[in-house]
């Protein structure tokens, strides 16, 4: 059945396009997915232009993103009509003819009319994982027509108005429109996700509790672009080493942390209290850490910064991380005394820890010559062998794990034993 829509015309390159908006549910019910279309698996690697859709990602991402954010906003549909040979815009200077002011013709011949016979078929060339989110949303259903676990449709989606551009389909050129769109669609970073992120409470608690001037550790000494520091940067860490530390922290209480939407606020509160007195004892109380963090704007306080990150393992992130992490090991209570020692105690102790890079016990735990060891399984390594020279109680078999871990990474002789604490 044919229908009529409001449009505006434009042209790109050679590529005339419409720009119309539809009620999510009629997009819905419109578009098309690739993989839906008749014969689709039938096609070459070459002519599948379309990537699959990860619908597991649209479970766990966008589809709650919309069902839970009042807030919720999608950018345009872009959409390939196939079977468009007979699609037809009207000006609207034409339908009004001599009604439109002269001022307003020029402007005017790019609104009118778009008509669809209804033998379209619409394919989006990108938003599909969107328009498999507004279904899921709507429906609380997925792809295979199954409830969603744990998730609760919402229908007032259906009424949000979505905007869509439409060309007419040329395989060669929806092809190059697709690889373009996806191609120079820069991804974010890892810091830049954490400093807009509003459903994640660890990014939110390191945020607005950690990181500020008025807060523990000065927003100037943060660096907020980059997961790593250069040799002459001034700042003491990175936005994205206090995140994980902090998430690692949380997590040892509270169990696995849901970073797509936000605990009940008295969980939050909770959360918020223990971070913020974790840090402010590790930054008052570890020595280097002090130090680093003192005269946060001056040239003297910048340049002792990259001395302490020349000088100690401790003044690089990947360190900070891996200590974050050990003090936690460290402090989890024994499960045959319920020991469980004090969060000074176990500053006190680190402070009693050669951190020097010329240290040789750092040598394949931390470093590897004039390197510094990097990547998760680093981290977790490095935490765990500072967590036993610190005092963590461990089993023979677990020493011998992280000496033969040791050996495969090119140490010579034993690791060093747990250190003697005045």
């Amino acid at each position: 059945m044919a229908s009529v829509l409001p449009a505006m015309r434009g042209k790109f390159g050679t590529t005339d396009y419409w720009i119309v908006t539809m009620p999510a549910k009629e997009l819905t019910e419109r578009l098309v997915i690739p993989e839906d279309i008749e014969g689709w698996e039938d096609l070459s690697i070459e002519e599948r232009y379309q990537r699959d859709i990860n619908f597991n990602r649209v479970k766990r991402q966008i589809a709650p993103y919309l069902v839970n954010d009042e807030d919720r906003f999608f950018g345009a549909f872009i959409v390939s009509m196939l079977h468009a040979d007979y699609v037809e815009f009207e000006e609207i200077t034409n339908i009004l003819k001599g009604n439109v002011p002269a001022l307003y013709r020029s402007a005017g011949s790019a609104f009118g009319f778009l008509t669809l016979q209804g033998s379209e078929v619409l394919v989006p060339l990108d938003g599909q994982h969107r328009l498999a989110a507004l279904r899921f949303a709507i429906s609380g259903r997925d792809e295979k027509q199954q409830p969603i676990r744990d998730f609760e449709s919402r229908v007032e989606v259906a009424e949000d108005v979505c905007t869509v551009m439409l060309i007419k389909h040329n395989g060669v050129k929806s092809r190059k429109i697709f690889n373009k769109v996806n191609r120079y669609a820069k991804k974010t970073t890892k810091a830049e996700n954490l400093i807009t992120a509003d459903d994640d409470v660890v990014a939110v608690i390191v945020r607005e509790a950690i990181v500020g001037m008025d807060e523990i550790i000065p927003d100037v000494l943060v660096n907020a672009k980059s997961n790593t520091l250069t040799a002459r940067a001034t700042e003491f860490t990175t936005l994205s080493t206090l995140y994980e530390s902090t998430k690692y922290l949380l997590e040892n209480t509270h169990g696995k942390i849901n970073t797509e939407a936000l605990p009940a606020q008295a969980t939050h509160n909770v959360m918020q209290k223990e971070a913020q007195d974790f840090w402010e004892t590790v930054c008052s109380e570890v020595q280097l850490f002090s130090d680093a963090l003192h005269d946060p704007t001056s040239e003297l306080g910048d340049e002792k910064r990259r001395e302490i990150r020349a000088d100690y393992v401790l003044g690089k992130p990947v360190a900070q991380l891996a200590l974050v992490q050990a003090i936690v090991r460290l402090r989890n209570e024994d499960s045959n005394t319920g020991y469980r020692i004090s969060l000074d105690e176990a500053c006190r102790r680190v402070n009693q820890l050669d951190w020097s890079v010329k240290e040789p016990r750092w040598q394949r735990v931390l470093m590897n010559g004039d390197l510094v060891l990097a990547g998760k399984a680093a981290v977790n390594y490095a935490s765990r062998v500072i967590a036993y020279w610190l005092g963590e109680d461990l089993t023979t078999d677990e020493i011998k794990e992280l000496e033969d871990r040791y050996i495969s990474q090119g140490g010579t002789g034993d690791l060093s034993g747990p250190l003697k604490f005045s």
